[in-house]
């Protein structure tokens, strides 16, 4: 009996143990003869199963200028038992020559960083015309 309840303290303090926390930051250059362009990004936590990626942050914006920065407060994402965290992004864009619009969305961008101790996670995207032609499938 003595056994059971060690168990039982044991399994509850392992689920009250918080994951710790993650800084996120999304840095997307366009070149400057694009005056004006628009984007879309959303940055997701890959899970192993299909559709059940995490999303962590997402942004829809227009602007003028090359660059758009993107800051988040930490966050703390669940763990999956994991020594590490993976995460990508998938960013939808019409900085180009002729504005048509493009997509990025290749797993060679995949970060991965550990569960263990706070760590910060940072995309640098060239966009200017980066990326194949056409719309994105969101990975929700």
């Amino acid at each position: 009996m003595l056994v059971f309840r060690i168990l039982i303290l044991f399994f509850l303090s392992f689920l009250m143990v918080q994951p710790d926390p993650i800084n996120l930051e999304m840095n997307i250059r366009c070149d400057p003869s694009v005056s004006y362009w628009c984007a879309e990004f959303l940055v997701y936590e890959v899970d192993n199963l299909p559709r059940t990626n995490d999303v962590i942050a997402s942004r829809k914006f227009c602007t003028n200028q090359t660059e758009m920065k993107s800051k988040y407060k930490p966050f703390y994402p669940g763990g999956d038992l994991s020594p590490n965290y993976e995460f990508n992004f998938v960013l939808e864009h019409n900085c180009a020559i002729n504005g048509v619009t493009h997509c990025i969305d290749e797993i060679k961008n995949d970060v991965y960083v550990s569960v263990s101790g706070e760590q910060n996670v940072k995309f640098d995207v060239q966009a200017f015309n980066g990326g194949r032609l056409g719309n994105c499938i969101w990975y929700e």
